[in-house]
């Protein structure tokens, strides 16, 4: 596992980089470079088989919302999930996530918070043990929405129907599942994000081209607040690539602070001044870390892992050990690896200053009403969306 740890820091290192520093750098890209080549082909004549029609789409029997990104991760797409569930269920829908369950090794079941606690297949105190992380935690937030996990989305989506009669479906990291037809796609772009992009995998960390950002009905800018200098120039931009699409700009806000061992929650203010050390294995470790910085906490370090990193009970001694000489006040960790996290800490020693799990939710700044609309649009179909395939070719 930590053999993986480093090749993937090193690849991240270049995929992230337009131009290399060394002659061993400049080796690897050109490797990589040339593995990206048929991944592109790939790519293009996947897209190509749905515009043109000869790959068969599945129309499920409700409408379905795609929430989606370009590259590997680091968006935000778990808050913006969040959030457009919320959004439509005060508007009287039922809503059902659909996951594909990424990082888990667990297959084919669901989720449903329920009471306060989480319920496995609909029982609830069952083991955890090899579900994905997004998938406990959206369950989690969102009380009372199933959440369907399975890699072929077509047939989860039937089960969901099936078993919980939704009015809506959001189809969670769906933009590149182009199986399930679909009446939204919204596209999360990070603020960061050079304006031509960055090289497709495995050279850099790009599903598809920037050009594909036209099959989007919506364009979310998130962690706005990381390049507000940019975000007119971005705007442009995105606006040229996608002319149909409507445009949204949010930033993820700090909700509060949770004591991972006592789950009492505090406003994230506490952090001013306080010296602290992060722990992550998210795909925006640096997003995370300015958003630390923005709430006036002094980063003294931050252990980052690979995105969906398995935590052991190793990890905890190690994190332990690291802390114990009292040169920080406190471990800050995201949710996401909480929830990973949690049960490494089970029957074993705590750790010598507390440990805080920052919770954050996505805030829209502008588009807001233009978000509504589109979301207002899907809700109030009632044909499975049928008429609507052609504008999600």
């Amino acid at each position: 596992m930590r053999r993986w740890h480093v090749l993937h820091d090193a690849w991240w290192r270049l995929a992230t980089q337009h131009q290399t520093h060394s002659f061993s750098d400049a080796l690897a890209c050109r490797v990589l470079q040339m593995s990206s080549v048929p991944f592109r082909a790939a790519v293009g004549l996947r897209n190509l088989a749905y515009d043109r029609g000869w790959a068969r789409r599945v129309v499920l029997p409700c409408p379905v919302i795609s929430v989606g990104n370009l590259t590997v991760g680091g968006t935000g797409k778990t808050a913006c999930v969040e959030l457009i569930a919320r959004k439509l269920a005060a508007r009287g829908a039922r809503v059902c996530v659909l996951s594909r369950g990424y990082g888990g090794f667990r297959r084919n079941y669901w989720l449903r918070g329920e009471g306060g606690e989480l319920a496995v297949d609909g029982q609830r105190g069952a083991s955890r043990e090899g579900l994905a992380d997004e998938p406990q935690l959206l369950a989690a937030r969102l009380e009372g929405v199933p959440v369907v996990v399975g890699a072929r989305r077509d047939r989860t989506g039937r089960q969901a129907c099936e078993r919980f009669q939704p009015t809506v479906l959001i189809l969670d990291d769906g933009f590149q599942h182009r199986r399930v037809a679909r009446q939204c796609d919204i596209v999360l772009v990070q603020a960061r994000m050079p304006f031509g992009g960055w090289p497709l995998l495995p050279r850099g960390p790009m599903r598809e081209p920037l050009s594909s950002l036209r099959r989007a009905q919506l364009v979310i800018i998130t962690k706005a607040d990381e390049a507000f200098e940019r975000l007119g120039a971005v705007g442009d931009r995105l606006h040229a690539l996608a002319p149909e699409a409507a445009l949204v700009t949010a930033v993820h806000e700090p909700r509060h602070l949770v004591d991972g061992l006592t789950g009492a929650r505090h406003d994230p203010s506490r952090l001013a001044g306080r010296r602290v050390a992060l722990l992550s294995s998210i795909g925006d470790p640096e997003g995370f870390d300015a958003t630390v910085r923005r709430l006036q906490a002094a980063v003294s370090w931050h252990q980052t892992l690979p995105d969906h990193y398995r935590y052991g009970p190793d990890d905890w001694d190690a994190l332990r050990a690291r802390v114990q000489g009292g040169a920080v006040e406190a471990v800050l960790t995201t949710e996401k690896d909480w929830v990973r996290l949690q049960p490494c800490t089970v029957n074993r020693p705590p750790l010598a200053v507390p440990l805080w799990v920052l919770s954050v939710q996505m805030k829209l700044l502008s588009g807001e009403d233009e978000l509504d609309a589109r979301l207002a649009a899907v809700h109030s179909r009632q044909d499975g969306g049928r008429a609507a395939l052609p504008s999600a070719a």
